[in-house]
């Protein structure tokens, strides 16, 4: 059933490869499959026979291949008709063009170096519906233009990419008009996106919604109208990897469905104690006297109406951030104001300091994540931290670095510390940067031996003129040139990092008119550091 279903799915299709002995396909330089012997290969997978021009799972017809010129052509068909088409070059392996035959027919063009460059989208009587094309700026997609049948444009994206990582950071959409009209940004190391942004064609803002780094699930969204000065807030709860969050086997809240057989029973018990939910949360269940003059009853009034909600569901009511209610409809499928219940969900404090397995004063520079301005301070030899600026602060621990002459500190007033940066006394380097990268090398060793592999990166702009090696600081001073290694927490090694979310360790150039002095910086991020942003921001 697993093949099966993998077949009859166009996603899947270009997961397939097809027939020329000992030949690897790609698709935008990603490894597809390997065709060996007369049989296609998929992570070392059997999954299909090449009986002359024409492929087999067992004995099902799938489809054929055939040889164009320089290109490999493969056709697939469910129920009698054609659905895709690929082209793949035979010396390289690397997919040219994908069409699919499904309600329209869809052809997206691939340049081997850079990936799909030009996509467009019929009808099936063959009339053009509209067409997109790629751009590319040192192998990074940069824009998407949209453009209708006549040729006119239909608006365009832009993207933006961090420039350590190299991840993408931010993308904006416009409209034909060339008004803005949304606005996507991306945490640079976990990929996901954290916020979201609409526009009216007025520029100002429609609304925002704020998700979670690590998660990328939605937080909290904020509605602006053109009446209010202050926008309309919605809070999400935060669902587990199948979405749902369950109390016990009588009582679950999922993104669309609350069931509450026996809520009557933890109406009762949650008058005085709430239930203690998850290690994240506890929870009060009410009954709740929902008549129809509440704005609770008209906002689940008009979501039910727009079948945004089920027979029994819940929702938030306007503007409490972590209250939410079930309720049952009556044979008319109207909502049944008797059976309503207000859930209010109570966030638990975090233990910070539980979450440093090695033990007090283990972490970096023997601090540890969730410290207090005092532990901070004790830690420092009971010294006062110089305050900078909002959290930030000069410290000098007890177990300094030799190499390492400043440190500051993150430390917040809900959270505690949340975030460590150490930078290097001058280093005196040739051209090369050889001294540098000899300190950079032996600390990275250190750290390897410690955390485990790490990310290296070493750059430079494809434009930037002087590449050579003698040019090393130089590049570096201009900006040319990323010179850093990254770690990242993972589930394997998790314990190791002691609370710790990503470390960074790099050069930079200390003097903008010379190259002959440099330092090394080091970054540790904490697992309280989105915490800390959030508690930021709740001053807003």
């Amino acid at each position: 059933m697993k093949k099966l279903f993998f077949i009859n799915f166009a996603l899947f299709f270009t997961s397939l490869c097809f027939a020329i002995p000992n030949i690897m396909l790609y698709q935008n330089a990603q490894f597809v499959c390997q065709i060996k012997d007369g049989k296609i290969y998929y992570d070392d997978e059997f999954f299909f026979d090449i009986r002359g021009n024409e492929l087999y799972q067992a004995d099902e017809y799938i489809g054929t291949i055939t040889e164009d010129e320089n290109r490999l052509l493969l056709d697939f068909y469910s129920d009698g008709n054609l659905k895709n088409h690929f082209e793949y070059s035979k010396e390289t392996g690397f997919l040219l063009i994908k069409k699919s035959y499904w309600f329209e027919e869809d052809v997206s063009e691939y340049d081997e170096k850079t990936g799909l460059i030009k996509k467009i989208l019929y009808y099936s009587n063959g009339q053009l519906i509209s067409y997109e094309i790629y751009d590319y700026e040192k192998g990074n997609l940069s824009k998407t233009s949209y453009y209708k049948a006549d040729g006119s444009s239909d608006g365009y994206t832009l993207f933006v990419y961090d420039k350590k990582t190299e991840n993408k950071i931010k993308e904006s959409r416009f409209d034909e008009s060339n008004n803005l009209s949304c606005v996507i940004e991306y945490d640079s190391m976990t990929k996901e996106r954290i916020q979201k942004q609409d526009y009216n064609n007025d520029g100002s803002v429609k609304n925002k919604t704020l998700y979670d780094k690590k998660s990328g699930e939605a937080v909290e969204r904020f509605i602006y109208d053109a009446y209010s000065k202050k926008p309309e807030k919605w809070t999400f709860i935060k669902f587990d990897k199948d979405g749902n969050y369950e109390l016990d086997s009588t009582f679950y809240l999922s993104k669309y469905f609350c069931f509450y057989y026996g809520l009557e029973h933890y109406s009762e018990e949650s008058k005085t104690e709430p239930i203690e939910w998850n290690e994240n949360y506890s929870a009060f269940v009410r009954k709740y006297n929902f008549d129809k003059n509440t704005d609770g009853y008209e906002v689940i009034k008009t979501l039910k109406s727009n079948r945004m909600l089920s027979s029994m569901s819940f929702t938030l009511c306007n503007g409490n951030s972590n209250f939410y209610y079930c309720f049952n409809t009556d044979e008319n499928d109207e909502i049944d104001i008797s059976s309503c219940y207000e859930i209010e969900l109570v966030k638990k404090p975090k233990n910070y300091p539980a979450m440093n397995k090695s033990g007090k004063g283990k972490g970096p520079f023997g601090f540890d994540i969730g410290m207090t301005y005092e532990e901070v301070k004790e830690a420092c030899g009971d010294s006062e931290l110089e305050h900078i600026a909002d959290n930030r602060y000069y410290a000098k621990p007890k177990k300094a670095h030799p190499l390492f002459e400043t440190y500051i500190v993150w430390i917040s007033d809900s959270v505690g510390l949340y975030y460590i940066k150490g930078v290097s006394r001058d280093i005196s380097t040739s051209d090369y940067g050889t001294e540098a990268k000899q300190r950079f090398n032996n600390l990275l060793a250190t750290l390897e031996k410690k955390y485990g592999k790490f990310n290296l990166i070493d750059t430079i702009k494809s434009d930037y003129y002087w590449k050579d090696e003698k040019y090393w600081t130089e590049a570096l001073r201009d900006g040319a040139r990323t010179y850093q290694a990254n770690w990242s927490v993972t589930t394997e090694n998790y314990n190791d990092f002691d609370g710790l979310f990503g470390i960074g360790l790099g050069i930079e150039i200390s003097n903008k008119y010379s190259t002959s002095e440099s330092y090394i910086w080091i970054e540790y991020q904490f697992q309280n550091y989105s915490d800390a942003q959030e508690a930021l921001n709740d001053v807003l």
